[in-house]
């Protein structure tokens, strides 16, 4: 893999209504094959999504880029968004567990909902409600403990739980809905050491900081690894884009 900077890029911005046909003449392909990937993925994922990547990239000072570059980039986001898909899913199972375990346990400050105690005095289980659950539903009954709960389910947890929360409800949604995360600029402020934060980065770095410690140094070399592409020695990923956490 080999690391590029910014440097020498030009501020020059690409509209996003420009045509498919133009755009192909911005590209600087290796090869034919290349080209008709191009083609094929300009239809598939469409034109805008590519202007915005390459504005994120930025152009030569020839008001050129390279296809493979925003390739590269497009598979590293994906990369991201799939591992971080697992991680996610696990901090989900994570809350549910706890809920469950603290429902047998006869916790007072569960506040499961009037439905699904109904439905558990008829017969139903815990972890099956659960399951029926979304993640926001989740939060909720989280948000409803008690600050000695919130406590046990997230050990690392500070006064900005709910906040931090909340942000990692964002970065499951944009991931939920295959946005670029390069490119999402919605995300939810988290709290790193007291710190506002609403940037990729942080938001991972939040997560890392209330998945269950099992789970953390899994996620922190599975994230900083999804920058390598076994299967390719010229890949490229500009050092600005790289995600890193410790």
């Amino acid at each position: 893999m080999f690391i590029i900077g910014m440097n020498g890029m030009s501020n020059k911005r690409i509209s996003v209504h420009i045509t498919k046909t133009k755009l192909m003449k911005v590209f600087k392909f290796r090869n034919d094959e290349e080209r008709n990937q191009c083609n094929k993925y300009l239809d598939l994922k469409g034109v805008a999504y590519h202007v915005l990547l390459i504005n994120k990239i930025g152009l030569d000072n020839k008001g050129k880029i390279s296809y493979k570059l925003v390739s590269d980039v497009y598979k590293y986001d994906k990369r991201l968004r799939n591992r971080l898909y697992k991680f996610l899913s696990a901090f989900e199972e994570q809350i549910r567990a706890f809920i469950a375990n603290s429902y047998n346990h006869g916790l007072e400050s569960l506040q499961l909902g009037e439905l699904i105690l109904t439905n558990l005095k008829s017969g139903s289980n815990i972890a099956y409600e659960l399951e029926d659950l979304t993640f926001n539903q989740l939060l909720q009954i989280v948000e409803n403990l008690n600050s000695k709960d919130l406590k046990r389910i997230f050990p690392n947890s500070d006064k900005y739980l709910l906040d931090n929360l909340k942000a990692i409800k964002e970065l499951r949604n944009a991931i939920s809905h295959h946005r670029i995360l390069f490119l999402y600029d919605e995300y939810e402020t988290c709290y790193i050491n007291g710190k506002p934060y609403n940037d990729l980065s942080n938001n991972i770095i939040n997560l890392k900081n209330l998945i269950n410690e099992y789970y953390k140094q899994f996620l922190v070399d599975s994230i900083n690894d999804s920058v390598n592409d076994k299967r390719d020695n010229n890949y490229y990923i500009p050092q600005e884009l790289i995600i890193k956490i410790n």
